[in-house]
């Protein structure tokens, strides 16, 4: 059975906001995310650099009114101190659409990304950006939040 919502958990561990989902996105599932995530960035010192690791399962994509919630949101989270996301696409046939639909979303915001095929390569792209955090934490966060289809 498919869902017409994505799917998502999201947390943050130390200057990290951790995001693992499923898409497809949609303006509700998109707004309830914007809610979720805009309580945990405002626990961040806006004066200080934080970065983002998403890992997305499946059909990860927006239509067109959900991309502009997006952008403007993603403009929003680096002018609150987003300075850097590594980004996992997982269990998909799509991924060369999805990684160039952020990449549009993410150039456009001005907010250096890289895309890794696994958390340890996202892990390591982190920290080799110097963002410091318990990365033990962060692999069982992944590990407890796996959208993968069963």
């Amino acid at each position: 059975m498919h869902n017409l919502h994505g799917e998502f958990e999201t947390e943050t561990i130390g200057k990290l906001l951790l995001f693992s989902g499923r898409g497809p996105w949609n303006d509700e599932t998109m707004r309830n995310g914007v809610v979720k995530m805009s309580k945990l960035i405002s626990n961040f010192d806006i004066n200080l650099p934080w970065a983002q690791l998403s890992c997305l399962y499946g059909e990860s994509l927006m239509p067109p009114s959900t991309f502009e919630i997006f952008i403007k949101q993603t403009i929003i989270r680096k002018r609150r101190g987003l300075s850097f996301l590594a980004i996992v696409i997982k269990d998909t046939d799509i991924a060369r659409t999805i990684r160039s639909q952020l990449s549009y979303c993410y150039d456009a915001a001005g907010v250096e990304h890289v895309f890794v095929d696994t958390v340890e390569e996202a892990i390591a792209s982190l920290l080799q950006n110097g963002f410091a955090f318990d990365s033990a934490n962060v692999t069982h966060f992944f590990k407890q939040h796996d959208f993968t289809s069963r």
